[in-house]
């Protein structure tokens, strides 16, 4: 088994446990501060995977994967 197992579920109870301390008001302001983040992550996977583009065409890219998405799961 791997030594990495038993700090991932650590680290797993801590984001639960800060999660479940939070005030409604911070829980509501958390899920378009996710959103953000995974935009920020989804454009500097783009940007590895195509360096020629510039910053709209990043965030043109973006949007498009994001569209697709969200035909995959229009919820």
């Amino acid at each position: 088994m791997s030594s990495i197992g038993p700090l991932a579920d650590a680290l797993y109870r801590e984001e639960v446990a800060r999660a479940r301390a939070m005030d409604p008001g911070e829980k509501l302001l958390e899920g378009p501060r996710l959103f953000e983040r995974a935009c920020r992550l989804m454009a500097d996977g783009i940007r590895h995977q195509h360096p020629e583009l510039d910053d709209a065409g990043v965030r043109a890219l973006l949007v498009e994967r994001l569209a697709r998405l969200h035909t995959l799961d229009p919820s």
